[in-house]
């Protein structure tokens, strides 16, 4: 599934590159004056302006603007692997849909890792030494914790544009993928990691880091779905006592069905 999953975020950015660009830039755009304000508290190096400037600005980056984004991405690159075309008003019309929602995650989100962050500090250093078996044992639980919680996080936003629920069910569903697909979360998040480094430089940050992040998360998301798909569909033949094939239809699909050969000689097609 993970090859599936990186062919098709590939052809959907090189389709499409163009619209992604485009929402890749307005994105940006609205976070440069959160961020640079979050900036100017840092390097100003007063801890009061941290805490009343920095911490407010990052909130409502990571909770607030980012996820709002992110959101109104997935819906674009829904539309985009669903009909093979789209435009930037599907951008647009995601901000609408899921600006309240996505706001909820994002501030859940932040919540957590911030609790699971000063718990993993607080357990090992303040209880290490007193009660050490427990300390770290507690650490290494909120550790994993929020490995898990970063993992759940790649879905969330693929999972709200698919399913229109609200935030529970969202982060349930979340939570389930993940279980039940460790090996390809495992995956996913390291090519998610991967491209995130490569979008530090500057005019990548501004123009392609965003938006192909997202078409990646929601072409995985799109390959769990045929997997569970078919898993029903298995099921409801009654040939449980069958060995399950998946089949995931490349030769029909135009994101999965291309090689090299398209890529170098698209005319040829």
């Amino acid at each position: 599934m993970l090859s599936r999953t990186l062919k098709m975020a590939f052809w959907v950015c090189y389709d499409h590159l163009g619209k992604l660009l485009a929402a890749n830039l307005l994105c940006m755009l609205a976070l440069l004056f959160p961020l640079g304000l979050a900036w100017a508290a840092v390097a100003a190096g007063d801890p009061a302006m941290m805490l009343l400037l920095g911490v407010p600005m990052l909130v409502l980056v990571f909770g607030v603007v980012l996820p709002v984004e992110a959101a109104a991405i997935a819906h674009m690159a829904k539309e985009l692997i669903d009909t093979r075309d789209g435009s930037l008003r599907t951008f647009f019309r995601g901000l609408r849909l899921y600006a309240g929602r996505a706001i909820g995650l994002g501030l859940a989100y932040v919540a957590a890792g911030c609790c699971l962050s000063t718990s993993i500090w607080f357990y090992a250093a303040r209880l290490g030494e007193a009660v050490p078996w427990f300390g770290y044992a507690v650490s290494a639980l909120a550790l994993w914790c929020l490995a898990f919680v970063a993992f759940t996080a790649l879905l969330v936003m693929p999972a709200l544009v698919q399913k229109k629920e609200g935030l529970w069910p969202t982060l349930r569903l979340s939570g389930l993928l993940v279980l039940d697909n460790p090996l390809f979360c495992i995956g996913l998040a390291a090519h998610a990691a991967l491209l995130a480094g490569c979008s530090l430089l500057p005019p990548v940050l501004m123009f392609f880091s965003l938006a192909p992040l997202i078409v990646l998360v929601s072409s995985g998301y799109e390959m769990l779905s045929r997997k569970y798909a078919a898993l029903e569909a298995h099921r409801a033949l009654g040939q449980t006592d069958t060995p399950l094939r998946i089949d995931f239809k490349d030769e029909e699909d135009d994101y999965l069905n291309r090689g090299f050969r398209d890529f170098f000689f698209p005319w040829k097609g």
